[in-house]
């Protein structure tokens, strides 16, 4: 999942192409459908096209609509913010109250030929703060008090610090003259009309690909040199790889894969990797709809012990990513390494402590030793049989491997888990808001900043906490943190709640996700970029040989 509108928030992945037909070609790469088509397989296909919503908080969305709805900077392939749409940075011109302002380029303009103004950015912070919107987070839009505008220009003037506000005020508008007076819940189910970025929306077959054409109109940057880029929607991972070994795709990100290690050493593909802003954990629900055992920080604490996290991340990623790290922390990653603290490396995986714990709470019906043959499961005093619904994405496989390799884990020491294996936008637009789930595994999605908005994560309350979990300590350390201007006063603060995180396991760390990249030898340009920013963050500058 990512964030629409690149605010700093989290985000929790064969055709017909407007009358030309798509053939298989040739392995040395896709057919050409038109000149300069590229086409991009992706495993999930957004349920509608508003992103950042409750129902569609995907990070596929943002692969389309991060090109429509243009930012006024973006995060480059060094996860560093750059000017797009915006003539310079934004400016904190003011602390007190905190203001901040910013300029569109002169250049910058909608599809339809409507200037890119200040207005376009107040009517989003207006969708944004309405509370009859269903949007995933209000996070930062809340804490503003007033926009100005002149033109291009704006003055932002905020009720309360906020620290993420370059990102927050970088991100990508709606047009105005399009939203205005609309029900935004029922926008862009199956198209937007105007871009001000460099693609434009052109035309949507559900359930087979969706296709963006050039935007003439688009003068604020390098135009794409490409007629079109389609997204060709392919859910099964075999065929996922099937289709681009076949020539019929240009370009994917795929979530990681083990077929991936069969891509790297072939000369018809360039293979990109690195660690991205991204986690993969377990979700633990503590609310009214989860199971009561949940509850019970002992069964927490024998869940992320009865998991050996170090084998699981060593069979899912020996191939393709050897020696990436167990992940110990839920707001740092391992390669930020002077902020790294692995709190959670205070639960080393060890079986035998699991069945004894259990059983000193008054546990019974579970095995005496751990066993991999073991079908003796546990009942506790007062909370029933440990067996819980395990939900994840389905059409994965490294995700079934992940469960398969959890679930024999637990069931060897008396915790059983029930698959709920469901579509991406079945799991994160429905089932995980709802709270009707026990354990959820998936990754959130985001940027360097997406860190100081933990609070939407982990606080009370929180617009993404959907596991409710619900700590004092927690949540004063995450909420000052998004308050806190000085960068070494606000990742203490980050690291402390992170802490308390590891005291009371509403989730569990799993690994940092590894970012991979890839496209066929005749397509140039696609640069890996680590942040929910995504692959097409420089279409303009693809090419086809």
């Amino acid at each position: 999942m990512a964030a629409a509108l690149r605010s700093a928030v989290w985000i929790a992945v064969l055709a017909m192409l407007a009358g030309v037909v798509l053939a298989p070609a040739a392995p040395g790469g896709p057919a050409e459908t038109a000149a300069g088509s590229v086409v991009f397989i992706h495993e999930q296909e957004p349920p509608t096209l508003r992103g950042g919503w409750v129902d569609n908080n995907l990070g596929a969305t943002g692969l389309i609509t991060n090109n429509i709805w243009y930012g006024g900077q973006i995060y480059d392939g060094a996860a560093t913010l750059q000017p797009r749409l915006f003539e310079a940075k934004p400016r904190l011109v003011d602390s007190s109250p905190q203001t901040v302002s910013f300029t569109y380029k002169a250049s910058a303009a909608w599809s339809d030929g409507r200037p890119v103004t200040c207005d376009d950015w107040r009517a989003t912070w207006r969708v944004f703060v309405n509370p009859q919107f269903n949007v995933v987070s209000r996070e930062g839009w809340k804490d503003i008090r007033s926009v100005t505008c002149r033109g291009k220009s704006g003055t932002v003037v905020f009720t309360r610090p906020f620290a993420a506000w370059e990102s927050l005020v970088s991100g990508g508008v709606y047009a105005a003259h399009v939203v205005r007076g609309k029900n935004m819940n029922r926008m862009f189910n199956d198209s937007i009309p105007v871009s001000s970025g460099p693609w434009k929306f052109q035309s949507w077959q559900k359930g087979v690909q969706l296709t963006l054409a050039r935007n003439p109109r688009f003068r604020a940057g390098p135009a794409m040199r490409l007629d079109r880029v389609v997204f060709r929607f392919v859910t099964d991972t075999n065929a996922r790889f099937q289709a681009m070994k076949a020539g019929e795709g240009h370009v994917m990100e795929p979530q990681p894969q083990l077929q991936i290690a069969n891509l790297v050493n072939d000369r018809d593909f360039r293979v990109q990797r690195s660690p991205e802003y991204a986690f993969e954990h377990v979700d633990i629900q503590l609310g009214p709809r989860g199971h009561p055992a949940l509850k019970q920080l002992y069964v927490r604490q024998a869940l992320i012990t009865g998991i050996d996290r170090r084998q699981l991340t060593n069979a899912l990623f020996r191939t393709i990513a050897p020696g990436l790290p167990r992940l110990d922390n839920l707001v740092f990653k391992p390669f930020e390494r002077a902020l790294y603290r692995p709190h959670f490396n205070r639960w080393p995986f060890n079986a035998a402590k699991v069945i004894n714990t259990l059983k000193a709470k008054g546990c019974t019906g579970g095995p005496d030793a751990p066993g991999a043959t073991n079908a003796d499961i546990f009942s506790c005093p007062g909370v029933g049989k440990l067996s819980f619904r395990f939900f994840t994405t389905s059409g994965n496989q490294l995700r079934t491997l992940a469960f398969e390799v959890v679930e024999r884990q637990l069931k060897s020491v008396g915790i059983e888990l029930i698959p709920r294996f469901q579509p991406a936008g079945t799991l994160f637009g429905s089932t995980l808001p709802s709270g009707d789930w026990d354990l959820i595994m998936f990754t959130y999605a985001g940027g360097p900043d997406s860190k100081i908005t933990s609070n939407t994560l982990y606080s009370c309350g929180g617009d993404q906490n959907y596991g409710n979990y619900c700590n004092a300590k927690a949540k004063k350390a995450f909420d000052a943190a998004t308050r806190e201007f000085d960068v070494a006063k606000r990742n203490a603060l980050l690291n402390q709640g992170d802490a308390q995180l590891a005291t009371d396991l509403p989730s569990i760390p799993l690994y940092t996700r590894p970012k991979f990249v890839i496209a066929v030898a005749g397509l140039s340009g696609p640069v890996l970029n680590t942040t929910s920013e995504g692959t097409p963050w420089n279409v303009s500058a693809w090419q086809l040989r």
